[in-house]
């Protein structure tokens, strides 16, 4: 009975935060991005204020994620040191991306709630040497669906604006963080890895000006642009987001 006792008040806290709090407040309501604040989120509050290892996730702010560039540069391309510059590497604007793996298949950008599915070698519809036309890719995510893929059926094609989320503007071939180029090798699974081609990835997201055409984001160097839908492209799950 004193446990339940707590466990309420700890949820009413939760219930009673303002909203302008929650966004600085690691106590936010929804810790566990269920979607909804649940008893559930009530009890990993509590688990955490008596010491246990619990991670509480807030839906972040609308902020724009950082680019990842590290190094300034003159106007012959030669690294110069970043103060007073105003240059992107300087200033660091947005917030950092950080990856969990789920063990599943699937890793997690805690910072905007994507959760990604990961790519293998291994000759399954994860191998990362799998083209398709763009009504081929969204046919792909219909197939993870039925599958139940990772226990989720809510898979998608990424839009522009989420494709986008992947890149870091500090690397190329591939434009991406370490964890989306990882312990590839031949029969490597998605358990085990996460492959990406440096490459043009789809998303599901139409080009106004020619409707026959759609946008992709290449991640050899971040370049995005529109082709065809018949063109053949790579592609990459996505689930969930804030």
């Amino acid at each position: 009975m004193r446990i339940r006792t707590v466990l309420s008040a700890a949820f009413v806290g939760l219930l009673a935060i303002p909203a302008q709090s929650r966004a600085a407040d690691p106590i936010c309501g929804d810790v566990n991005t269920s979607g909804t604040v649940t008893t559930a989120d009530a009890l990993s509050v509590l688990k955490r204020a008596v010491g246990q290892p619990v991670a509480l996730q807030c839906p972040a702010a609308a902020t724009p994620l950082e680019s990842g560039q590290s190094e300034c540069f003159n106007e012959g391309g030669d690294v110069i040191n970043c103060a007073g510059t105003g240059q992107d590497a300087a200033l660091k604007k947005g917030v950092p991306a950080t990856y969990t793996d789920n063990g599943n298949g699937t890793i997690t950008d805690e910072t905007t709630g994507l959760t990604w599915e990961k790519l293998s070698e291994d000759g399954s519809i994860h191998d990362e040497g799998n083209v398709y036309t763009w009504s081929e890719a969204l046919d792909r995510v219909d197939t993870l669906n039925s599958q139940s893929f990772a226990g989720h059926n809510d898979w998608r094609l990424p839009n522009i604006v989420e494709a986008r989320t992947l890149l870091n503007f500090d690397t190329f071939s591939p434009a991406v963080a370490p964890e989306f180029d990882s312990n590839c090798g031949t029969g490597c699974t998605v358990l085990t890895c996460n492959c990406i081609q440096p490459d043009w990835y789809w998303t599901s997201t139409t080009y106004q000006e020619t409707n026959e055409d759609a946008w992709f984001v290449d991640m050899y160097n971040g370049y995005t642009d529109s082709t065809t839908k018949t063109e053949q492209n790579f592609a990459r799950a996505v689930r969930g987001g804030l």
